[in-house]
């Protein structure tokens, strides 16, 4: 929505560009024009509309600038398509019914962080068509993490999420699965009280960069026979407590809303919390990621520095 000429209703153009001069002052020059408008709109009421909470059963009344809590259900998969767009559909509900969460292209990257039964807070969200999508300045918070199943009381037939360490590792073989065999890659979880046998169905060669003492985090797995079955849908998270990312810093750039970034020719993303984190730097969320790239780039390029890293699904994720 374009607020200058509601601005300028009630301010003169000398006004309403002096506003603009300070809050952009205020900001160090971090803020665009837009912005700086959007922040002088948002203290004189004028976005009152665009900061509405509202229940998965309201949004079939439309609107804009949405805010709504809820849980994930289910984050799928990546889809590719032919024109070169992706898209993640993650499924939210509230105690009003449900609707997917469309991703597009570089938003998909949003959802590396969250599992099904996360407790999430939307923002900056649209609905349309039924279904949820996220303006420009959309976001994603984490607001409560769901937790993990006991690895000695796994429900029969349930999908779960489970946690622990990798105590003995089976590799490629063929499997039993319900009257036939088929391939796929096993190994064994351990919360120390308990272990458990998994085998990962869905692109069985996620399995091949496991090491003995691994922590190890699985959203989605399906309970059978007591052991858990990874499908293509469920996901495996790593982390090695020696995973460290260590050495000089070569280069720095955005991916969407993601900070990538090269150390000692290893490769690894980073979020906005834990990009402001690894720059050393508090920004208003107004203020985008570019900006905060464009202050501190020069400062660090091809200094040290060292971050705790996980693997999501084969990518490298920075935590700060």
């Amino acid at each position: 929505m374009d607020y200058e000429p509601l601005l300028l209703q009630s301010l003169s153009k000398d006004q309403f560009e002096e506003l603009i001069a300070e809050k952009i002052a205020k900001f160090h020059g971090l803020l665009t024009r837009e912005v700086a408008i959007k922040l002088i709109a948002r203290e004189k009421g004028l976005l009152d509309e665009e900061n509405k909470k509202v229940t998965i059963s309201e949004l079939g009344k439309g609107g804009k600038g949405l805010i709504i809590e809820a849980k994930i259900k289910k984050v799928w998969p990546i889809v590719n398509y032919r024109s070169g767009k992706k898209s993640r559909v993650v499924e939210i509900e509230d105690s009003t019914g449900s609707i997917p969460l469309v991703l597009w292209n570089d938003d998909i990257e949003l959802a590396v962080r969250f599992r099904s039964g996360d407790a999430v807070r939307v923002k900056a969200a649209y609905s349309k068509n039924n279904e949820l999508h996220l303006s420009y300045s959309g976001t994603m918070e984490l607001i409560e993490r769901a937790g993990f199943t006991d690895l000695g009381a796994l429900p029969q037939g349930q999908f779960v999420h489970a946690a622990g360490f990798v105590t003995r590792i089976e590799g490629h073989d063929r499997y039993l699965s319900g009257k036939s065999s088929k391939l796929g890659y096993s190994f064994f979880l351990s919360d120390k009280r308990n272990e458990v046998r998994v085998v990962i169905w869905g692109n069985p060669g996620r399995g091949r960069s496991l090491q003995l003492g691994d922590e190890v985090i699985i959203e989605g797995a399906l309970v059978d026979n007591e052991r858990l079955e990874l499908s293509v849908d469920a996901r495996l998270m790593v982390r090695r407590k020696e995973r460290m990312l260590l050495g000089k810093l070569e280069s720095m750039e955005l991916e969407g809303q993601l900070l990538k970034v090269k150390v000692s020719g290893k490769e690894g993303v980073l979020d906005r919390q834990n990009a402001l984190k690894f720059m050393g730097i508090n920004l208003a969320d107004d203020i985008s990621l570019s900006a905060a790239l464009t202050l501190k780039k020069s400062y660090l390029l091809n200094t040290n520095v060292s971050a705790r890293t996980r693997i999501d699904n084969g990518r490298t994720i920075i935590e700060g």
